[in-house]
């Protein structure tokens, strides 16, 4: 686990490095004077490919002309384009990803055993990439030229200072495979690597040091949260306190509700009186106000309605509310009774045996 790790953040970095030399090797492309070799003189060419002047021929220091020259050149990037046999390419053996920051020191041996030159007397360029069939790998390639084929002009070039100075072949107008003097590309990107290395682990520690300061953030907002908390508490058991203090509706609600459970609902009423009355009578109308219930009926036996009522054990001071009549139809006496309706109780007994409950008879039309 420990080596992919390893291996993905080797990655990582190398992509990172190459993207940014790719971004300043695009930067540096974006306006270079041209030293061209290869005709009958040395020629001094702008970015829009104009001819400013020339390099003085012959084997002693080269001088610039027109004698203005060396003025407008200075601090410009240059690229020495030299003729494309001048630069001998060769294919290395694979290596390992893993041995990318080393890969200078394998290639400068490898140079004086796939060129006639030593790496002292050569400029050279390493050409890597990941290999398709294996990312774990890198092809390894190297371009490298004489620098005695290039001195007097480099010389030259030295004093003013340039931006920065390519050797590449005329076969390679884009400058894929250009050199940076000095090996400067590989030492450019040793630079880059630390800088990312240096800029991620920044960033990582900066990345810790805002979660620990979000986490104890947290903690303070939590306890603030809890402190708040306490006082509410505090302050509803100081509410709590003064309001029984001052006879509060625990006392009061407690009262409504025994007086509520003291008082017969409608529908025990209604079951009572289906339990108590005897079948020959039904009633026409009930009136419940608390505990004070009148009805009114139609029975064959109103005489039998009073001892009925108040032997259920449901109802009490049952008494006439006005004198029977005998019904028009027949049949009956009307009746109308009232009475007091008792609260229920845990030990009622209902009805005395032998008398049938009968339900009330649907009230007449």
């Amino acid at each position: 686990m420990l080596s992919k790790l390893g291996t993905w953040w080797t990655w990582f970095v190398e992509g990172l490095v190459e993207a940014l030399l790719w971004g300043l090797d695009r930067a540096r492309r974006a306006a270079p004077v041209r030293i061209e070799f290869g005709g009958p003189e040395v020629a001094v060419l702008g970015a829009d490919g104009a001819r400013l002047g020339r390099l003085t021929p012959g084997d002693g220091p080269a001088l610039f002309e027109p004698a203005d020259l060396p003025r407008r050149l200075a601090g410009a990037a240059v690229d020495v384009v030299v003729p494309a046999a001048w630069i001998a390419r060769r294919e290395l053996d694979p290596v390992a990803l893993a041995s990318r920051p080393f890969l200078d020191a394998f290639v400068r041996h490898q140079i004086e055993r796939v060129t006639p030159w030593r790496v002292g007397d050569t400029h050279y360029r390493i050409l890597d990439r990941p290999m398709p069939d294996d990312p774990a790998r890198l092809a390894v390639a190297v371009a490298v030229m004489p620098k005695r084929l290039v001195a007097r002009a480099l010389a030259a070039v030295e004093p003013l200072h340039p931006k920065g100075v390519r050797l590449r072949g005329a076969d390679d107008p884009a400058g894929a495979a250009a050199i940076s003097i000095g090996g400067g590309r590989s030492h450019q990107a040793a630079a880059l690597r630390r800088g990312v290395v240096g800029g991620l682990g920044a960033l990582a520690l900066a990345a810790v040091a805002l979660v620990g300061v979000l986490q104890w953030q947290g903690a303070q907002v939590r306890d603030d949260i809890d402190e708040q908390d306490r006082v509410l508490d505090g302050r509803k058991a100081v509410l709590a306190r003064e309001r029984r203090a001052a006879d509060p509706g625990g006392a009061a609600a407690g009262k409504l509700r025994a007086l509520r459970e003291a008082r017969p609902s409608a529908v025990a009423v209604i079951d009572a009186l289906s339990a108590a009355l005897p079948d020959s009578a039904h009633l026409t109308a009930l009136s419940i106000d608390g505990d004070h219930v009148t009805v009114a009926g139609v029975s064959g036996e109103p005489s039998a309605l009073v001892p009925a009522l108040e032997t259920s054990g449901d109802f009490a001071a049952v008494a006439f509310g006005a004198a029977t009549t005998r019904a028009e139809a027949g049949g009956g006496d009307r009746f109308t009774l009232e009475m007091k309706a008792l609260p229920p109780r845990s030990d009622h007994a209902g009805p005395p045996q032998g008398d049938a409950a009968s339900p009330v008879a649907r009230a007449a039309p």
